[in-house]
């Protein structure tokens, strides 16, 4: 078993739980105490769990909310969806190197892409985004391999992350499912989290594509704080208190 689909059992089994003890981890993963206590570790630091005294709980400070399918979120804010899309497309420049995050408001600047002729390298986790993206025959396009999550049509695990270091880009577009200033950027799976940061770690440039909904929402798995991020690109839909909170940590949101 991978580290991270390890780690992604745990927090499902803390989830139904609330709290378990290392020796019940060892158990039910049949995995040794040593390797238990390194997850354990590395999901506190995440700020997913709080260690106990021979074990973990889940954090009082994360929100744990259902993840809605990519098919389901495809639909929700689709117009806005489309002008953030619009406008992140427009900020390309001729030759550029970047990621592309799997998601509904990457996936129509894919489109955008796809239905043009700038030449572009690519490198993305979207199984959905490369059949758009390869109609513009002037872009160097790269699959990251790995294991498939139907839920969200994403490449994640080990394997895209060896495919994600291999590459140095200019920028980053990445979707979240939540962002505060306190809790950072999130998302509800581990293992697309840790995607999301290794390619926030490779780009020289993050742009982060969030509607109006994800503001001040707060889901599982944090993958980066907002001193990470160059631009927001986001819908009108905010109120102004928020964007005057978020332009004082001298982050760029751009409303469209």
């Amino acid at each position: 078993m991978f580290p991270e689909e390890r780690r992604n059992q745990i927090i499902a089994m803390l989830k139904q739980d609330k709290s378990l003890s290392v020796r019940e981890l060892c158990n039910r993963l049949e995995a040794s105490e040593a390797t238990i206590r390194r997850d354990l570790t590395r999901l506190e630091q995440d700020g997913i769990l709080e260690r106990t005294h021979g074990g973990a709980i889940i954090s009082d400070e994360v929100s744990i909310i259902e993840e809605p399918s990519f098919y389901q979120k495809e639909t929700e804010y689709h117009e806005e969806k489309v002008r953030i899309a619009t406008y992140a497309y427009q900020t390309l420049e001729p030759n550029e190197t970047i990621f592309l995050d799997a998601g509904t408001t990457t996936l129509e600047m894919a489109r955008l892409i796809g239905e043009s002729d700038i030449p572009l390298v690519i490198i993305t986790n979207s199984v959905i985004a490369c059949q758009y993206i390869a109609k513009n025959e002037n872009v160097q396009l790269y699959s990251l391999g790995g294991e498939i999550r139907n839920h969200t049509l994403a490449t994640v695990g080990q394997i895209t992350l060896d495919g994600i270091i291999r590459f140095n880009t200019n920028k980053a577009f990445i979707g979240v499912n939540g962002i505060s200033i306190e809790k950072g950027l999130t998302t509800p799976h581990i293992a697309e989290a840790e995607v999301k940061h290794a390619m926030m770690r490779q780009a020289s440039e993050i742009i982060i594509l969030a509607d109006h909904s994800k503001f001040q929402q707060v889901t599982l798995c944090k993958f980066g704080s907002i001193s990470m991020v160059d631009f927001i690109i986001t819908d009108r839909g905010i109120p102004s208190h928020i964007h005057q909170a978020f332009m004082q940590y001298d982050i760029q949101l751009i409303q469209v």
